[in-house]
Order: C-alpha cells, then sequence, then structure tokens
C-alpha cells in the first residue's frame, strides 16, 4: 500500500458570496418544482445545474464512515469518499470546477492517497471529528453549488431536491445562515402520486402506507425553527399571489411586482384523483394515513362527513 499527500488551496476562497436556500417536501408530489421554477424565475435568484442534486443525502451517507465515533475504517472511508465524489461528478458534471471542489474538500479533510494492490488510486481521507465534518462539507457544498450556478451573476441560490426536507437538522447544522422552503400536500394526494410514478408502490393502499413512512419521518426530523418556512400545497393553489409573497419576504427577496404578478398566474390546479377510486379504497388510504392526517392539519373522512 502506498500513501502520498494531498495539499490545494482551498477552493472558492476568492468566490463571491451567495445567498443559499433549499426547497424540499415529502417524498411524492408536494409542488417543489413548481416552486422552484417560479422563485428561480426571480431577477435575483438561480438555479443550480444538475436539476435535483440529492447533494444531503449523499453527504449523509458519507458522514458516518468518515466520523471515528460512528463508522470509520480506513478501508470504508476510502471508499466512500470515492463514491461520493462520483455522484458529484455524475449529478454536476465532470467539470474542471466540480474536480476542484472536490479537491479542496480532500486537501480540507486531510485526505492522502492511497493504492491498494489490484485497485486504483483513491483518496484516504484521516478520522474526522464531526465539527471538522460539518466545517469541510459545509464548505465544500457552499462552493460547488457556487461553482455550478446557471446564472452566476445572481445573488441567491436555490437548490431543489424533495428529500432535503428529511435532512433538515443536517442542513441547518451545515448552513446555520441558509433558508428552507418545504412544501407539504394532502397526505392522500402524496400517496396517489406514488401510484403513477417509479417513487413508491402502484396500488393506492400499500402506497398510503409507503407515505405514511415517509411523513413519519420528516415528522421525526423536523422542529419549529425560524430559518424553515412550510408551505402548504393547497394554499399555494388557491392562494397563489399571497402564498409566494409569503415566501418572497421570507427568503429576503427584493420585491417585484411583475415578478409576483406572472408567478401567481402561472400556478395550476391539481387533478383530484380521488374521485375515480372506489370508496372502500379511499377509506383504506385515509385510514392507513390517518395519525398523519390528524398531524399535519387535514380532515380525515370521519371528520368531512
Amino acid at each position: 500500500m502506498e500513501v502520498t499527500s494531498v495539499q490545494e488551496a482551498p477552493f472558492g476562497a476568492d468566490r463571491p458570496t451567495r445567498r443559499l436556500f433549499f426547497v424540499g417536501g415529502v417524498h411524492g408530489r408536494t409542488g417543489t418544482s413548481v416552486v422552484k421554477r417560479l422563485l428561480c424565475a426571480h431577477p435575483q435568484v438561480s438555479a443550480v445545474s444538475g436539476g435535483e442534486t440529492r447533494m444531503l443525502e449523499a453527504v449523509s451517507e458519507v458522514w458516518p464512515m468518515l466520523d471515528p465515533d460512528l463508522g470509520y475504517t480506513p478501508g470504508t472511508a476510502s471508499t466512500a469518499l470515492a463514491e461520493f465524489a462520483q455522484h458529484v461528478r455524475e449529478t454536476l458534471g465532470d467539470t474542471p470546477e466540480v474536480q476542484a471542489a472536490l479537491n479542496g474538500l480532500s486537501a480540507d479533510l486531510g485526505a492522502g492517497s492511497v493504492r491498494l494492490v489490484g485497485r486504483p488510486r483513491l483518496p484516504l481521507p484521516p478520522p474526522t471529528s464531526s465539527g471538522d465534518l460539518v466545517r469541510s462539507f459545509g464548505r465544500f457544498v457552499t462552493d460547488v453549488f457556487a461553482a455550478c450556478a446557471l446564472d452566476p451573476a445572481r445573488p441567491y441560490l436555490c437548490e431543489k431536491t424533495p428529500s432535503n426536507a428529511q435532512y433538515i437538522r443536517r442542513l441547518r447544522l451545515l448552513f446555520p445562515d441558509a433558508r428552507v422552503v418545504v412544501m407539504v400536500r394532502h397526505p392522500v394526494h402524496v400517496a396517489l402520486s406514488h401510484t403513477r410514478r417509479d417513487w413508491g408502490p402502484p396500488d393506492p393502499v400499500e402506497a398510503a402506507h409507503y407515505t405514511a413512512a415517509y411523513f413519519r419521518s420528516w415528522r421525526e426530523a423536523f422542529s419549529e425553527d425560524s430559518a424553515v418556512l412550510l408551505v402548504r400545497h393547497e394554499r399555494l393553489v388557491s392562494e397563489p399571489g399571497q402564498v409566494l409573497e409569503e415566501v418572497r419576504a421570507f427568503l429576503g427577496l427584493t420585491a417585484d411586482a411583475d415578478w409576483l404578478k406572472w408567478a401567481g398566474g402561472a400556478i395550476r390546479s391539481s387533478q383530484d384523483r380521488t374521485t375515480s377510486l372506489p370508496e372502500s379504497g379511499l377509506a383504506d388510504m385515509h385510514t392507513a394515513l390517518a395519525l398523519e392526517l390528524e398531524q399535519h392539519g387535514y380532515r380525515t373522512r370521519t371528520e368531512s362527513s
């Protein structure tokens, strides 16, 4: 085994600071794509290239492999960091800017380079404390997102991945100054969105149980936080102008009457697919989602009748 050290100047040291915010929601169709599209039409906001980067998922997967109090071993750490780098390249592009950011992360972590028999050279990070991981990954994600801004001239940067909502605590650790918009929608409609996608079971009742698990996970991850704004999909549809103005103010964007008028008029109602379900199937879905309906302030069938 051959080990060498990596020494690089910190990436992004001369990059202008941008205000980063995230959009997330419970797994399924909650309106995250619409909200991102409308916000990125504001003259101050740029999207991160690559669509849904799933960056917080990737960071959360590599994290325990680097922390000596969790799952660190040299082999697992080396493999996990290499897989993380591959995810970043596949998502954001294998560009010189992305590679520079990855090199900066390796240097920040104090990673050397290891060559095992029969395997390519890989980064070998030492055991890294939780505090140092917060600093290193927070800086890396901020820098690589800035490098991948679709419009580098705009001062606000938006990243949308629905699962961001599941990683609120880690997100707030990494980016204490960032704002987060979380979309919430009626659990029955979220469950039905799975039946036409690859996101979950095609059977409505099975999808309801699947959705209930995600809502529970979200409730466990969420705590009241002034940097997190919950937006109900139903309000966005019924009061688009008012809701978008609330989101704009929350993010600190400049008031823009033309943008607000356009964005408010771009919202369209979603099709109500519950009308195509048999009564028994809809009742079973409500039963499976009863606790989540109650916890999130939606009426149950008993209350509706």
